[in-house]
């Protein structure tokens, strides 16, 4: 990173732990050009991820557990971590140049409530976790055309795959679990969580365990 994207991220995370909210193009003022192509149609919003971190951090746990799945960059996480630092978020990535970006953005974001995997979700113990962000993590695989890049293996069946682990996982954790789906068709979710909440014309989706 250069030193002004390195003083553009602490800006950005400082500007959060105030409470304001930086423009999204002051997040992609952080990142490299080729990953900065892709925020408007691959990475959640500011706006979007502060209401989804709030969903989440506002359940029974005083120092709840989140995890991204499919983080990229690793925004939400950043966006949470910065806002609700008795909240712990962890993203997952199979991309290792995401899993690059995410790391040095946190490096030198000053956070110490934020870690990045990079590997697959399926290697993931849920169990960990009292809250779950999907940002449509797996549609790329029905749609390769809106893949990022090809350095994953993309396949109709992992869709039904990745989307079944997930909700075998939820469905198996205690009430009061929370799930935030942006965009997607909700196939991850279970038939034991129900839908609390909506936002941005009902693309953001609050679940909880009952």
């Amino acid at each position: 990173m250069s030193q002004q994207q390195i003083q553009q991220i602490k800006s950005v995370i400082a500007q959060l732990q105030q409470g304001d909210l930086p423009l999204d193009s002051a997040f992609d003022a952080c990142m490299p050009m080729d990953v900065r192509r892709h925020t408007s149609t691959h990475f959640t919003p500011v706006e979007v991820a502060v209401e989804a971190a709030k969903f989440l951090c506002g359940g029974q746990h005083t120092k709840p557990k989140i995890l991204d799945v499919g983080s990229g960059m690793g925004k939400f996480c950043l966006v949470g971590g910065a806002m609700f630092e008795q909240a712990h978020f962890t993203g997952v990535e199979q991309r290792k140049s995401l899993c690059g970006v995410a790391d040095q953005l946190l490096d030198n974001s000053g956070l110490n409530n934020v870690g990045f995997l990079c590997g697959n979700i399926m290697n993931v113990r849920f169990a960990d976790f009292q809250g779950f962000y999907l940002y449509n993590p797996f549609y790329e695989h029905l749609q390769p055309f809106s893949a990022m890049d090809e350095s994953i293996d993309l396949d109709a069946d992992y869709y039904e795959i990745y989307c079944g682990f997930v909700r075998k996982q939820l469905q198996a954790l205690p009430k009061g679990s929370r799930v935030v789906t942006y965009f997607g068709g909700g196939e991850e979710i279970p038939l034991n969580y129900d839908l609390v909440n909506q936002a941005f014309n009902n693309d953001l989706k609050c679940w909880q365990k009952r």
